[in-house]
C-alpha cells in the first residue's frame, strides 16, 4: 500500500485576495504556502514553519479554522526526494486572514509570490489542485 507523505497548505486571505507562490518548476510552479510536515509536528506547526520560510518572517497572519479541504497525489516516477518512503503527498489545507506584512521569496525555494483573485488562481494552479481549492476560496 502506498504511503502519502503529510503537508500541510495555509491560504492566506487579504481582502478579496489570496497568496500564491511559485516553485522553480515548470509544471505545478503555483500554490498555497506548504510543505511537509516532520515526524513530531502537527499541521499547524508545520504550516506556520512553511509560511515562515517560503515567505519570511515579516507576514503576520491570524489561523481561521481547521482544516478546510484534502487533496492527495502520486509522485511523479522520477521523484526521488523521499528515497521512496512516500508515493504521494496528502496536502491538508487550512485558511487564514493577513494582518500585516508582506512576503519575502528567498528565491530559491520559492522564487515569487502575488496576491490573486480568485479567478487568476484557477489560470496559475493545476486543475485537479483548482477543483479542491475553488470550494473554500
Amino acid at each position: 500500500m502506498k504511503k502519502y507523505r503529510p503537508v500541510a497548505a495555509i491560504a492566506v486571505q487579504k481582502k478579496e485576495q489570496w497568496l500564491l507562490v511559485r516553485k522553480p518548476r515548470k509544471e505545478n510552479a503555483w500554490q498555497f504556502p506548504q510543505g511537509g510536515v516532520d515526524r513530531g509536528e502537527t499541521f499547524v506547526n508545520a504550516l506556520t514553519r512553511e509560511l515562515a520560510e517560503e515567505c519570511g518572517f515579516g507576514l503576520q497572519v491570524d489561523l481561521l479554522s481547521d482544516k478546510v479541504a484534502e487533496y492527495q497525489y502520486d509522485f511523479p516516477a522520477d521523484f526521488l526526494r523521499h528515497h521512496g518512503e512516500f508515493g504521494g503527498a496528502r496536502v491538508v489545507f487550512f485558511k487564514a486572514s493577513w494582518i500585516s506584512g508582506e512576503s519575502e521569496v528567498d528565491n530559491e525555494e520559492i522564487i515569487e509570490s502575488r496576491w490573486c483573485q480568485k479567478g487568476e488562481i484557477k489560470n496559475l494552479v493545476e486543475k485537479k489542485y483548482w477543483e479542491v481549492v475553488k470550494i473554500f476560496l
